[in-house]
């Protein structure tokens, strides 16, 4: 055995016992872990995010972009007619993001990201109003959640 392939088995285990406990994988862990697989076991940084990749198929894990990408889908969908995502829409989506990060992400953060992303893909809150009028009704719900 080399002690290039003795170091991937190593990072390998590195990374099961640094997740022993968790399923979910935060961007900032993520990025924690392949650079000790980089300066610590002296692999490069492909070679790390190939192990990563292997180790989180094997464990079950689940990464914090994947649910970003899924609950996005989700969020296109949900605007995909009018551009426009209503408050229950919005709650669905937030129970989705907490139930994908196995509880890891709190109902304040998910909201928080979910605002975020609406931001960024200009999908405007739908009005919430018992009346069905034009320009009645409000979107306090989504003003309501902040921003950082």
């Amino acid at each position: 055995m080399t002690d290039t392939d003795d170091a991937r088995k190593r990072y390998a285990e590195y990374i099961k016992l640094h997740l022993f406990d968790e399923r979910y994988l935060s961007r900032e862990r993520e990025k924690k872990i392949l650079g000790e697989g980089v300066t610590r076991f002296e692999i490069s940084l492909e070679e790390a995010r190939s192990i990563l990749m292997n180790v989180a198929a094997e464990q079950d894990f689940i990464f914090e972009k994947d649910v970003d990408k899924l609950v996005k889908e989700i969020m296109q969908a949900f605007a995909a007619s009018d551009g426009h995502i209503g408050q229950s829409e919005f709650r669905h989506a937030v129970h989705i993001y907490k139930q994908l990060s196995s509880g890891h992400v709190g109902e304040g953060d998910a909201k928080r990201r979910l605002k975020q992303m609406m931001i960024e893909n200009d999908w405007k809150p739908r009005r919430q109003s018992f009346i069905v009028m034009a320009n009645l009704g409000s979107r306090k719900w989504f003003r309501d959640i902040p921003e950082k």
